[in-house]
Order: structure tokens, then sequence, then C-alpha cells
């Protein structure tokens, strides 16, 4: 088994661990985890994945801080009773 499948794999357990302790209701908590545990697993294996996985990665990453960003606007409007 490479490194890169074992890092696919705790991200698929860390996966299954917040939507236990999230639960289903809050979807939105659940993709900061996600995002949590992604920049976690990015930043400990950078010395030891190959440059395309960690590009993958980055993609990734980009995609769940566009989630972030859209999370804390409509956060940020409902608090100004915009939406």
């Amino acid at each position: 088994m490479t490194f890169s499948q074992k890092l696919a794999g705790s991200m698929a357990l860390w996966s299954v661990i917040a939507l236990v302790l999230v639960g289903s209701s809050n979807l939105e908590l659940y993709g900061i985890f996600l995002l949590i545990g992604l920049l976690i697993c990015r930043e400990l294996s950078t010395s030891y994945t190959k440059p395309e996985v960690g590009d993958r990665m980055d993609i990734m990453i980009y995609v769940g801080v566009l989630f972030f960003i859209v999370v804390v606007a409509r956060n940020i409007l409902s608090i100004l009773e915009m939406i």
C-alpha cells in the first residue's frame, strides 16, 4: 500500500468520524471539519508525497476554502438580516 493510498484511507476515516461527530443535520459544519482534516493531512504529508498528489490535494483545499467563504458570507448576511 502506497503512502497516497494510506493518506486517502485516513481522509475517508476522518470524513466518517466527522459525520458521526456532527450528524447529518449540519452540512456546513461537516464541510468545515473536512477542510480542517484535509489541511492537517496536507501539512503533515508534504515531505512524504509526490508533487502530483500534493497538487491534487491543493485543488481540493481550494474548493474547501471557497465553500468556507460561502458559509461565512451566508452567516454574515443572515446576521445582518439581508437573506
